[in-house]
C-alpha cells in the first residue's frame, strides 16, 4: 500500500514538473517572437513552436533563414546595419594605452547596440537601448546638429527651429477683379456654376434661359447694365453680392431665383409668373 502511494506521487511530481518547463518553453517562445517583431531587419515567416524554430526574411537582401530559440535567447539578433567609427591612423608604435584602447573599440564593434551617427553627441547617459537604435537626454540650449534617424528605406533628419516671417497679406486690387464687355449666357438644359469671382461687366451681367440651372456662389458681380436676368431658368445665389446700374435681377417668364446670406445692389424685377425665393440672410439696397 505504501509502494503504490509512493508510485502515484512520484507520478505527479513528474506531470507538474513537465507543465512547469512546458509553461517556461511557451514563455521563451513567446518573448523570441515578441524579439524577432521588433527587429525592423527581419520579417517573421513561419513559426515552428513544437520545434522552437523561427523562419524568417532578411528585410534587405530577402534571403530566407532559420532561426533556433536557443540562438534568440542567448542574444539578441544584431542589426542590419552598424555604423562604424571613423578610421584613426595608427601610431608610430604600439603603446600598453593603445592596445587597451583597441580592446575597448573591439568590444564595442561586438555590441548588438547601435548608436546612429547623428544621436552620438549627447549630454546625458542613455536612457533607453536596444538593437538599432539609442536614445539620450539632450540639452535644448546646445547648440549641436540635429539628430537623425535612419533605418530600412528611410532617413528622417530633425532641423532646427527658425522664425518665418508671416507673409505679406495679399490685398484685393484692380488687378484681381476680371473685366468682361460680353455676359455670361447659359442656355438650355444645362447647369453652370460661378464659384468665388469677381467680375465686373460692361453691360448686362449673368443670362440664364430655357431651362438652364445656374448657382451662384462666394461671387460678387457687378455689372453696367441688369446683374442676373432669368428667363425660364433656374438660379440659386448664396453668399454673393450681385449689383447692376440697370438693376440687380430681372425674372421673367416662369423663372426661379432663390438667394441665401446674399447682397441685391440695385431694383430687382419679377414678371408674371417668376418666382423670387428669399431664404434668409439677404439685403437688399436700390442704390
Amino acid at each position: 500500500m505504501n509502494t503504490r502511494i509512493v508510485l502515484t506521487a512520484s507520478a505527479l511530481m513528474l506531470v507538474v514538473l513537465g507543465a512547469c518547463s512546458k509553461q517556461e518553453r511557451i514563455r521563451e517562445i513567446d518573448w523570441a517572437k515578441a524579439a524577432l517583431a521588433r527587429n525592423p531587419s527581419f520579417e517573421i515567416v513561419a513559426t515552428d513552436e513544437a520545434a522552437g524554430v523561427f523562419t524568417v526574411r532578411d528585410t534587405a537582401s530577402g534571403t530566407v533563414r532559420t532561426l533556433r530559440l536557443e540562438e534568440l535567447v542567448a542574444a539578441p539578433l544584431p542589426p542590419k546595419v552598424s555604423v562604424q567609427p571613423a578610421a584613426q591612423p595608427a601610431p608610430a608604435e604600439a603603446t600598453p594605452a593603445a592596445v587597451d584602447t583597441d580592446a575597448e573599440a573591439a568590444e564595442e564593434a561586438s555590441q548588438t547596440t547601435e548608436i546612429l551617427a547623428g544621436a552620438r553627441d549627447t549630454t546625458g547617459p542613455a536612457l533607453a537601448e536596444g538593437p538599432g537604435y539609442s536614445i539620450s537626454r539632450g540639452d535644448a540650449a546646445a547648440n549641436a546638429p540635429p539628430p537623425s534617424i535612419e533605418g530600412p528605406g528611410y532617413s528622417i533628419t530633425r532641423e532646427a527651429t527658425t522664425e518665418r516671417a508671416d507673409p505679406p497679406q495679399a490685398q484685393a486690387g484692380p488687378s484681381d477683379i476680371e473685366q468682361r464687355s460680353d455676359p455670361i449666357i447659359c442656355q438650355g438644359d444645362r447647369l453652370m456654376r460661378i464659384d468665388g469671382q469677381t467680375i465686373d461687366f460692361a453691360g448686362n451681367a449673368v443670362i440664364a434661359e430655357n431651362g438652364c440651372d445656374l448657382y451662384i456662389s462666394n461671387a460678387r458681380i457687378s455689372a453696367g447694365g441688369v446683374g442676373i436676368i432669368a428667363r425660364q431658368a433656374r438660379v440659386h445665389i448664396v453668399n454673393s453680392t450681385i449689383g447692376g446700374s440697370q438693376g440687380s435681377y430681372e425674372a421673367s417668364e416662369g423663372a426661379k431665383i432663390y438667394v441665401a446670406s446674399s447682397t441685391f445692389t440695385g431694383v430687382g424685377r419679377r414678371f408674371d409668373t417668376a418666382e423670387m425665393n428669399d431664404l434668409g440672410g439677404n439685403q437688399y439696397q436700390l442704390d
